[in-house]
């Protein structure tokens, strides 16, 4: 006994069912009227002579058909102008033209007022795709079929617009496209193959794999037909195309199908399903109908759980083969929350799902099946988020959107979404202008809510709750350890006019700007950056049983004084050499190293009495001292005192109005000199 599989979409596809539907009700409607067929209405000649015999006649284009006849557009559809005919002449048209083929006359249409240049993937001459091509009513048109056909193409098409002929092969339609890709940047494409014709190619190509004989039922004129002949036939050498009933009683008689043959049937869209139940009636040995194959698929119904493999998905939505004439299909943005799932290699597996059933419904485009993956797992998940509420147990979520109100985050956890207020994100609330800059991040979170509200589960978690535990045993550690001349790592965290605050463990501590550097006058924001991690000392703490304690840090490192070891490397009693850098009333100050300053006082630097040391020195001039004394300043320098007399005296170039000094007066200045100069640091 044969063995015989028929493809689920196999026969009329909805816009060919919808035409001649709607041709038959015009019989039944306008008996005696003239009625139009503009071109076949399908590529079968059974129900195009039905047609003629019910009344029909056929014109091969607009300018042909008489004036107020009633005038039917198949499924093709039609150019802009042959439309604006029919008008002029008063026709009353009844436009059968497929929705998806109307989707792409208006991209074309779009796309060629926008300026850009239109490619088809198609076959030359058909009628689908001299529609289309009417529609490019501001810029060239280039039909092709095979890559080689690129070159052919006489406009640049680095910037061009390229749809497809619906029932085109979408094996050709991609390697088409994948070698314009390769070869240009700017091209916008737009995949306009039917879904039906897709899958009705799909399902052809893989039953012709596991079949001895394959069927193929249509016209030798269909195009659609043509390209399920040539997938079959490239993988399955007994593949027929069958054009009538008497074709398979040739093939019969031949003997090439063999009474123990699997048999693969498929048809194309111009086929009624007449034509397939005669051939399985000629096929079987039992005469089975073809009903029987119609009702061995599983019925679709609400609510119920399915398996079915994911085919394809477009921006909206992912397309799921159950087993029925048409796909279901389910949001994309159920995919999106799903972090683990790879939807591209889903895809090229052709991976199964168990997916949720949650309406079906008939419209213009067909059946419609809407599926939920979500909706099966949210059952699913429900008791692991449940548990983790009740445990208390920190969970890993990803934030996947805000909300609309900017209010909050929308995060996912096993499928289930979590609601984070903006409160709840962080330690202090975050702003609308900085809350989308955590789409997309992972997030650790305590779930704080976990009810259900009119069938609605509702979810919430809180970030800050962790955070505020997480800081409260860090500022515990931190106070086990913190003391006095400690040395300790922080991170800057912002700069004030007065210095920068460091975040050491917790705790908010002040680095003043005279502790970042030994050098004068420098900031901390000259010195570090926000986000740096620095190596601080503690000088002080206050308040230590506060909340928020005093404390003030050093960013100075005692190597890194000027002064630090000064004692050793000028030692008092040696000579030096320094420049005078600044001069005063009483004294001049030498630099000895960068940033070690010397004082000489007035009656240290010639043998006779001057006014001032402006008298024989000069701001830049070079000259040599002997140390007198090294003592403790401010700040954590050094006081060192110097004498140019003691060396090499500078006396005045004219000194006869000057006259020595005497001990006593000597003593008397500089000690009231210094009171003066201590008073005034």
């Amino acid at each position: 006994m044969r063995e015989i599989k028929i493809a689920k979409n196999a026969g009329f596809c909805f816009g060919v069912k919808n035409a001649v539907e709607t041709a038959e009700k015009m019989i039944h409607d306008y008996r005696g009227e003239r009625l139009i067929m503009l071109g076949e209405l399908t590529h079968n000649s059974k129900v195009v002579n039905d047609l003629l015999e019910g009344g029909f006649e056929i014109a091969d284009n607009a300018s042909e058909v008489p004036d107020n006849s009633l005038v039917i557009v198949r499924a093709h559809g039609i150019t802009p102008n042959e439309m604006r005919i029919l008008e002029q002449k008063k026709c009353k048209i009844f436009d059968c033209t497929c929705p998806f083929v109307k989707k792409i006359h208006n991209i074309v249409r779009e796309q060629s007022l926008s300026g850009k240049n239109i490619i088809v993937i198609g076959t030359k001459g058909h009628p689908e795709v001299v529609g289309i091509c009417g529609e490019a009513v501001n810029s060239e048109v280039a039909v092709i079929s095979s890559t080689e056909e690129l070159n052919s193409v006489k406009f640049p098409i680095d910037n061009c617009c390229i749809v497809s002929q619906t029932t085109f092969s979408k094996e050709t339609f991609d390697k088409i496209v994948k070698n314009i890709k390769n070869k240009f940047a700017k091209i916008t494409f737009f995949d306009t193959i039917c879904n039906t014709t897709a899958n009705r190619q799909r399902e052809a190509a893989e039953l012709s794999e596991v079949s001895d004989v394959m069927l193929v039922l249509g016209s030798s004129h269909s195009s659609n037909t043509k390209k399920l002949y040539d997938i079959c036939a490239s993988r399955l050498s007994e593949t027929y195309l069958l054009e009538s009933i008497d074709m398979l009683d040739e093939l019969l008689s031949s003997g090439k199908v063999g009474s123990e043959a699997r048999i693969g049937i498929t048809a194309g869209a111009s086929t009624p399903e007449i034509i397939l139940l005669e051939v399985v009636r000629k096929m079987s040995e039992n005469e089975i109908n073809f009903g029987d194959y119609v009702d061995s698929i599983p019925q679709l119904r609400r609510n119920a759980v399915v398996k079915g493999a994911i085919t394809s998905a477009d921006d909206d939505y992912v397309y799921v083969d159950v087993r029925d004439k048409s796909e279901g299909r389910i949001p994309k943005e159920e995919f999106a929350n799903d972090v683990d799932f790879d939807l591209d290699a889903a895809i090229a597996e052709k991976r199964e799902i168990e997916v949720q059933v949650k309406s079906i419904k008939n419209t213009e485009f067909g059946k419609e099946i809407i599926l939920s993956k979500q909706a099966l797992e949210m059952s699913k998940n429900k008791a692991i988020v449940e548990q983790a509420f009740n445990d208390k147990k920190p969970v890993n979520v990803k934030v996947v959107r805000t909300t609309k109100k900017k209010d909050g985050l929308i995060a996912i956890y096993s499928g289930i979404e979590v609601y984070i207020h903006k409160t709840q994100i962080d330690l202090r609330p975050v702003s609308e202008d900085a809350i989308d800059s955590y789409i997309g991040q992972e997030l650790t979170v305590l779930l704080t809510r976990f009810e259900e509200q009119d069938r609605r589960l509702k979810v919430s978690g809180s970030r800050r709750t962790l955070l505020s535990d997480e800081l409260k045993a860090k500022k515990a550690a931190t106070l086990s350890v913190l003391e006095v001349g400690k040395t300790i790592t922080g991170k800057v965290k912002n700069f004030a006019s007065f210095g920068a605050f460091i975040d050491i463990g917790g705790f908010e501590a002040l680095l003043p700007n005279k502790y970042a550097s030994w050098e004068r006058n420098a900031k901390a924001s000259d010195i570090m950056q926000e986000g740096d991690e620095v190596q601080v000392t503690v000088i002080d703490i206050a308040d230590i049983e506060a909340s928020r304690p005093k404390i003030t840090l050093s960013y100075r490192k005692d190597e890194d004084n000027p002064y630090y070891n000064i004692e050793e490397r000028i030692p008092v009693g040696s000579i030096v050499m320094g420049k005078v850098v600044r001069i005063i009333d009483w004294a001049a100050f030498i630099e000895l190293e960068p940033g070690v300053d010397a004082q000489c006082h007035v009656s240290a630097i010639s043998n006779v009495r001057i006014a001032t040391p402006a008298d024989v020195l000069k701001v830049g001039m070079d000259v040599k001292a002997k140390v007198l004394e090294i003592k403790d300043g401010k700040n954590d320098q050094k006081k060192i005192l110097v004498s140019i007399k003691a060396v090499e005296p500078i006396d005045p170039e004219n000194d006869e109005f000057y006259v020595p000094e005497s001990s006593e007066e000597v003593a008397a200045e500089e000690v009231a000199e210094e009171v003066s100069a201590e008073e005034n640091a």
